[in-house]
């Protein structure tokens, strides 16, 4: 097996266990190096076709948890954001009554 599918493994491994952790620096920095290590997977002369194809499979897969899981911790967050503004409202009007 390449190198370069090795560590994309490997990497992939951790990216999961970073997403599981909501570890969301170290998700963004296994991403680069995902990136990275995709690239120099697919320029390898000598690469498993069948391997680098399931293992892209995988990945993608992952991704696409990860952008379901940023999307729902985005949505948390607008809602918590509507949530303090709403708060600010109502102590405007508050203090304008005393």
């Amino acid at each position: 097996m390449a190198v370069a599918v090795e560590q994309l493994q490997e990497t992939h491994k951790a990216l999961i266990t970073a997403v599981q952790a909501g570890d969301w620096q170290q998700v963004g920095e296994l991403d680069r190096l995902c990136r990275e290590l995709v690239q120099q997977a697919m320029a390898q002369p000598d690469r498993d076709e069948a391997l680098l194809a399931e293992l892209l499979g995988s990945l993608s897969e992952t991704y696409r948890e990860v952008i379901g899981l940023c999307q729902a911790v985005q949505g948390k967050l607008a809602e918590e954001l509507q949530g303090v503004q709403r708060s600010k409202q109502g102590a405007k009007v508050y203090q304008m009554f005393t």
